[in-house]
């Protein structure tokens, strides 16, 4: 029996130094390095190898936070597996799209309300007012800490809006992370001329000889794969989070659609114990609490089933550490609290887990103001910038994002910011060159911060950064990177 069990923690033991080695042998783990998005956490509960406690503080036994039993159907979360998808061949690039429309955002906030209400209020069907918040520049003075908080965060968005992108730089999927961090405003070159990267897109123009989108039996369809989508519905969460609007206009081959259609078709390829977390964040943006829908195999959809269809999968061990799906239980969370609707079923589960989380990242949370470089697999404060800027810029994130408007000032929140501000900064003095998929997400925790607590609105970031981009010197038709 001794003999058995030593040979079994030999194996583990072999096992967990194999590591990264033995992540890379599954196929869906190898698109995810090809696309940029890997995610190097440990499975669920488990212990991280090489979380370096500091020698003053004793090791946190934390674990991340159980899920709320569903009432109709119990799920220990074992029986689901996340899904990239399908990888497809990207077709040659078509010539370039002639003119590209300017993408603009919808007024109001995707985030937490100021203050939670309370779930036995009143339900209300009618939609949020826009919003008619002020800039910080307009309203009440800020404290002089706050005035050189937002300084700093203003000065770290600054460094990359500035910088000038070309078509050849980066794939689709690089383009999209790049639109990520400022949305609307984010501008890129094409021939030389500078052009909104989220109507490039929508056009379907070529990023490195590659496009996004495709028709297939007369519907509108996003690649999944290397260098395309990382993740069904990933096109459509960033154009989400951006604020584009339903009406805007999507080309494909010559023929024209808008985001509407685009939604549609997210709908109608909802599946079944898949990937479901960036149509969550998408579909609880654009659509009412209350729909319900078909998908193209007959079966019955609302947001409720997909919070019920995320839930039954893991955080840990999830795309970005298990941001991104605790991204999508916010987005609905926060779109029924903004439509004061009664939590329950599915609604509650998720809001109580959310709530659990936020408490669970704070425990995670280094000294210096970082989270856990081991991501919410448990306590970790290892690694060089880069890690550290892709652990905390997505925690970060999904945190800012999903907090009420009146927790945005927790000391807590504002070293973090003030943490990543910085290493943007200190990275930037050193020459530092960050990969495209965390720096996208890092940035755009802090230009929703920006956005949330200081009042600076998407659209406006050229006055608000009072620089505007150069055109790059280098000759487009041979940069590469």
């Amino acid at each position: 029996m001794l003999r058995t069990k030593l040979s079994f923690c030999a194996c583990l033991s072999a096992a967990l130094l194999a590591g990264e080695t033995a992540r890379l042998s599954s196929a869906e783990d190898t698109i995810r390095i090809l696309t940029q998005e890997a995610n190097p956490a440990a499975p669920e509960n488990a212990t991280p190898e090489k979380v370096q406690d500091k020698p003053d503080e004793k090791p946190a036994a934390e674990t991340p936070p159980a899920q709320v039993a569903d009432p109709a159907e119990p799920n220990d979360g074992t029986d689901a597996a996340p899904a990239d998808g399908t990888e497809v061949t990207p077709s040659e690039a078509a010539n370039s799209p002639d003119k590209v429309p300017e993408a603009q955002a919808q007024p109001g906030d995707d985030g937490a309300p100021a203050t939670q209400p309370s779930a036995k209020d009143n339900p209300k069907t009618d939609p949020a007012p826009p919003s008619t918040e002020k800039s910080a520049d307009e309203s009440a003075p800020l404290s002089p800490e706050d005035e050189k908080l937002r300084s700093k965060v203003r000065q770290a968005l600054l460094l990359h809006f500035n910088e000038p992108i070309t078509t050849n730089d980066y794939s689709p999927w690089g383009t999209m992370h790049a639109l990520i961090a400022y949305g609307v405003d984010t501008e890129i070159f094409a021939g030389g001329k500078k052009v909104n990267a989220i109507g490039w897109l929508c056009y379907n123009g070529p990023c490195r000889g590659m496009q996004l989108l495709y028709v297939e039996k007369g519907k509108l369809r996003v690649r999944i794969g290397p260098g395309v989508q990382g993740h069904p519905g990933q096109f459509l969460a960033m154009l989400a989070q951006s604020k584009v609007k339903p009406d805007f206009p999507i080309k494909v081959d010559g023929r024209e659609f808008t985001v509407a259609d685009l939604i549609e078709s997210e709908k109608e390829t909802c599946r079944a114990k898949t990937e479901l977390t960036f149509k969550l964040i998408a579909l609880s943006h654009y659509l009412k609490t209350t729909d319900t829908w078909k998908s193209d195999i007959g079966e019955e959809w609302s947001i409720p089933r997909l919070i019920k269809e995320e839930l039954a999968q893991p955080i840990v061990g999830a795309a970005c550490g298990g941001t991104h799906r605790m991204g999508g239980f916010s987005y609905a969370v926060n779109k029924r609290t903004r439509m004061e609707e009664e939590f329950d079923g599915q609604w509650l589960r998720a809001q109580k887990f959310v709530n659990d989380y936020h408490n669970y990242l704070f425990k995670l949370q280094n000294d210096d103001g970082s989270f856990s470089t081991s991501w919410f697999a448990g306590r970790g404060d290892y690694g060089e910038a880069p890690r550290r800027l892709e652990t905390t810029g997505h925690m970060l994130e999904w945190l800012v994002s999903s907090l009420p408007k009146d927790q945005l000032d927790d000391p807590r929140v504002v070293k973090a910011v003030d943490y990543l501000a910085e290493l943007f900064i200190k990275g930037n003095r050193q020459g530092r060159k960050w990969e495209i998929g965390p720096r996208g997400h890092a940035l755009h925790a802090l230009a929703l911060y920006n956005e949330r607590r200081f009042g600076d609105q998407p659209g406006k970031r050229d006055e608000i950064l009072a620089k505007k981009k150069s055109a790059p010197k280098t000759d487009e038709s041979t940069t590469t990177r």
